[in-house]
C-alpha cells in the first residue's frame, strides 16, 4: 500500500511543477456557472448585467453544430433564408 501512496505523491508534485493549466471550462460544460468570467464563480460574478439564457442547460450533440456542446448563454445561429 505504501508503494501506491508514493506513486500518488510523485504524480501530485510532478503535475504541480510540469502540468499545464486546465482552463476555465475543462469539461465543456454548458451550464451558466462554467460560463462566468472567473472560475470558480465569486459573489456578484456577473456584474451589473445578468446573462441571457437561450437554451436548456444540457444541450449536447446538437445537429448541425460544429462543437459537441453549446453554452446556455450563447445565442442561436442566425437562420439563413432559403430561396425557393
Amino acid at each position: 500500500m505504501a508503494t501506491a501512496q508514493v506513486i500518488f505523491l510523485i504524480n501530485v508534485f510532478y503535475s504541480l511543477k510540469f502540468g499545464k493549466p486546465a482552463g476555465g471550462n475543462p469539461w465543456g460544460a454548458t451550464t451558466l456557472e462554467w460560463q462566468t468570467p472567473q472560475t470558480p464563480p465569486v459573489h456578484g460574478n456577473w456584474g451589473p448585467k445578468l446573462p441571457v439564457v437561450y437554451r436548456w442547460a444540457y444541450d449536447y450533440s446538437v445537429p448541425g453544430e460544429e462543437r459537441d456542446f453549446i453554452p446556455q448563454n450563447e445565442p442561436p445561429k442566425a437562420e439563413t433564408a432559403h430561396a425557393t
